[in-house]
């Protein structure tokens, strides 16, 4: 008769597989080179975030220690670049599977901001604007959403704009903006007083007078990407600032139409 020690060790069940949220086999699909950058952000992830993470989740806080770090994998042109869409989610999923949070830092910075000038902008805006932030060397943030009204509100946005000659005078507020308390440039959507229609402007954070952010506190999810609460008193801002293309609301929800599915890739890496 077998012992129970014998019994027990029988009864063991085996190992489960290591995770995998792939199960459709989606990276097979990608070329030999967008493999190798998704392999580049698997070991990023893997070496340079996970260690640290938890720590900076704990005092919701951001690792600016990571950016230097970032900046040599050379993805920061990725959303705005000539690569497939697979590899563009396959890079949020294997993000997310180690921190969701970072990956919406990174998200609002090359869909959000950066694929807003992409869409949106006049020849001159992309060549100015889309290099640097490629580079990382400038990052943004995409404000939208206000206090009362949301971000799904078309002609409704609170915040608006007045043009003075070359000039316009934007007033209002922003929040939950995801990058507002330390990033560079901001996409601000305004109402156009003259003719209530949606217009949109890039905002230099740290330059602009009347512009000021404050760091929302105390989040209960997505602690590492800082959120802020963006306040503009007659911010002054150069007609050359105003995005050429963004004429009304329709312009803003296809920007949140060809990022919106980021969302759902996020998840799955989860």
């Amino acid at each position: 008769m077998p012992s129970a020690t014998a019994l027990k060790q029988a009864r063991q069940p085996k190992p489960l597989p290591a995770p995998n949220a792939d199960f459709y086999q989606i990276e097979e699909t990608l070329s030999a080179e967008e493999r190798a950058i998704l392999t580049k952000v698997h070991d990023f992830m893997e070496t340079k975030v996970a260690p640290i993470i938890n720590d900076y989740w704990v005092r919701d806080a951001f690792p600016f220690e990571l950016i230097e770090p970032l900046k040599a994998l050379d993805i920061g042109g990725l959303n705005v670049g000539d690569y497939s869409s697979k590899l563009k989610g396959m890079v949020a999923m294997e993000m997310s599977r180690v921190d969701p949070s970072f990956t919406t830092f990174f998200g609002v910075h090359t869909g959000l901001a950066m694929g807003t000038i992409a869409l949106l902008g006049s020849e001159e805006q992309r060549q100015q604007w889309l290099p640097p932030m490629a580079r990382l060397e400038m990052i943004g943030c995409f404000g939208l959403t206000e206090p009362l009204v949301g971000s799904g509100t078309g002609g409704g946005l609170l915040t608006t704009a007045k043009r003075e000659g070359d000039t316009w005078i934007l007033n209002g507020e922003k929040k939950w903006i995801g990058n507002a308390p330390w990033c560079d440039v901001s996409i601000i959507w305004a109402r156009d007083l003259d003719d209530n229609q949606v217009k949109g402007f890039i905002v230099e954070n740290k330059t602009t007078p009347g512009f000021g952010v404050e760091k929302i506190e105390n989040k209960m999810a997505l602690k590492v990407v800082q959120n802020g609460l963006i306040t503009m008193k007659d911010c002054r801002v150069p007609e050359a600032n105003r995005l050429q293309n963004a004429n009304s609301f329709r312009d803003t929800a296809h920007v949140l139409r060809e990022t919106r599915s980021g969302v759902g890739w996020m998840s799955t890496g989860v």
